[in-house]
C-alpha cells in the first residue's frame, strides 16, 4: 500500500471520493475550510488486489476509511477454522478499524484488497489528531464532536445488532449501562461523554467479539 502523491490526486479529486462518507460530509455542512485541514490530515493510500492494508498483529493509532473498492476482513490465525477465511467484506463509504485505534492495541485480523477488484482507494486519519477534547487550534469542537458521534454510532451499531442475534449475552445488560448524553449538544460536556462512551463500547465490542469467536460473523468487528 502506497501513498498517493497529491499532485496525482488534487484536492477536487479526493473530494469527490470522500462524499459518500457520512462524516466527511457533515463536517463539510459544519465548515469547508475544516473540511480542507481534514483533508490535508488524511492520509490517502492506493493498494492493489491482494494487497495488504491492515495487518494482524499491527499497531497503529488510524482509523480508516474506504474510498474505492472492496476490502476482505481476513480470519486471525487463531481462528478455529484457520487462517485465510474471508470473514467479510468491507464496501466504499465503510469505516473500519476503529476499536484497535481507540483502545491502542494491536490489530486483531486482517484486511486486504479483494482479489476481484482493480484497485482500492483508502484515507486514513490518525487518532493524535482528535485525542486531546481541550485541542480546538485545527480541528474545531464541531469536527471533534461529528468525530466522536461517528465513533459511538458504527460501534454501537455492530452491539445492537449483536444483541438482535444473541438478545441474552451477558454483556448485553452491561452495554444498556453506558450512559447516553442527554444534556445540551455542541459543547464540551457533550464532546467529554461521546469520547468516554466510544471508548466503553469499544470495550464491550471487543469482549463480545472474544466470546464469539467460535462462531464469528459478518456483524463483529476484529480491526
Amino acid at each position: 500500500m502506497k501513498q498517493i502523491d497529491r499532485g496525482e490526486y488534487p484536492l477536487d479529486r479526493v473530494q469527490r471520493l470522500i462524499s459518500g462518507i457520512p462524516f466527511f460530509n457533515e463536517v463539510a455542512r459544519e465548515s469547508a475550510d475544516q473540511l480542507n485541514t481534514l483533508l490535508e490530515l488524511a492520509e490517502i493510500m492506493q493498494a492493489q488486489p491482494g494487497e495488504t492494508v491492515i495487518k494482524e498483529g499491527d499497531s497503529d493509532t488510524y482509523l480508516y476509511f474506504l474510498l474505492k473498492g472492496q476490502l476482505a476482513v481476513v480470519a486471525p490465525s487463531a481462528a478455529p477454522n484457520g487462517s485465510g477465511q474471508v470473514l467479510n467484506y468491507i464496501s466504499p463509504g465503510e469505516v473500519f478499524g476503529a476499536l484497535a485505534m481507540i483502545r491502542g492495541t494491536e490489530r486483531t485480523a486482517t484486511i486486504k484488497v479483494d482479489d476481484a477488484t482493480r484497485e482500492a482507494i483508502v484515507a486514513r486519519l490518525n487518532y493524535d489528531y482528535f485525542k486531546n477534547l481541550k485541542d480546538t487550534s485545527t480541528l474545531f469542537m464541531s469536527t471533534k464532536l461529528s468525530f466522536y458521534r461517528m465513533l459511538v454510532h458504527n460501534i454501537r451499531w455492530t452491539l445492537e445488532v449483536n444483541k438482535m442475534q444473541n438478545p441474552q449475552h451477558e454483556l448485553v445488560t452491561v452495554m444498556r449501562k453506558v450512559p447516553i448524553f442527554t444534556g445540551s449538544k455542541g459543547g464540551e460536556e457533550e464532546l467529554v461523554s461521546l469520547h468516554e462512551q466510544a471508548h466503553q463500547l469499544a470495550d464491550i465490542l471487543c469482549l463480545w467479539n472474544e466470546s464469539s469467536q467460535p462462531q464469528r460473523n459478518n456483524n463483529v468487528q476484529v480491526t
